[in-house]
């Protein structure tokens, strides 16, 4: 995910070029990954990786065609060969599936001063919406979840991701409008919150009538849409 060009490696951004886009990434994202690298891990875990995405079974003999599945999705060469490049992408994209990089400890101050303080539905991306600083794991998400043609598992490991998230973070939203509400009107979010959470179990019933693909479908495109809408009211509240 590349941050804007304008901000460079004094303010903690390194640069880098990803699928032929110049930019700068918070140094941060990196970090995890690439210690994760230089512990020089064996090529078994990268192997459960890759079986666990879906771009390979367990069946042995198969190792240099699922590093070639992935190296494809990736836009990467497809050698059948472990590199460096190959590794840090790969790590990067489990991270993503799996919230292993989840809370990297990033100042919601500083992140105010790049990223948008509201989510908007103004975004030319393929998934329509501009998250703001709380919700870049999200963003993260989403943005992988927008390359075409996922393995089936992947896909369904980053759509159970992103519901996770909007899940946690619009309940913590409730929680932030309630705490800057005077106390006489914090019954009000409290309310909300809970009419939220009763509609996110029913709808969660009627949609587990479905295949468990569509229900998924179903849950993100909700949670999406409450996430960002709440976000909007946080926006006007704070104005008002």
């Amino acid at each position: 995910m590349l941050a804007y060009p304008e901000y460079g490696a004094e303010n903690g951004f390194i640069y880098c070029v990803y699928q032929g886009e110049e930019g700068y990434i918070l140094a941060e994202y990196l970090e995890p990954v690439e210690a994760k690298i230089s512990e020089g891990e064996p090529a078994s875990d990268i192997l459960q990786m890759l079986t666990e995405m879906g771009f390979a079974d367990a069946a042995p003999g198969k190792e240099t065609e699922a590093i070639k599945n992935a190296q494809r999705y990736l836009c990467l060469p497809e050698t059948g060969a472990v590199d460096d490049i190959f590794q840090l992408r790969l790590y990067d994209l489990y991270a993503t599936a799996t919230g292993m990089m989840e809370g990297d400890g990033l100042d919601p101050e500083e992140l105010k001063e790049i990223y948008p303080l509201y989510c908007s539905w103004e975004g030319e991306n393929e998934w329509g919406a501009v998250f703001c600083y709380r919700h870049l794991e999200e963003e993260r998400v989403a943005a992988q979840l927008a390359v075409s043609s996922p393995p089936q598992v992947l896909e369904q490991m980053l759509t159970q991701r992103l519901c996770g998230l909007w899940e946690r973070d619009i309940l913590a939203m409730y929680d932030e409008w309630e705490a800057a509400l005077p106390e006489k009107d914090q019954h009000i979010a409290q309310e909300q919150k809970q009419i939220f959470e009763t509609a996110l179990t029913g709808n969660r019933q009627e949609w587990q009538k479905q295949d468990a693909d569509t229900a998924l479908l179903h849950e993100m495109t909700w949670l999406e849409a409450q996430g960002i809408d709440l976000c909007f009211d946080l926006h006007g509240m704070e104005h008002n």
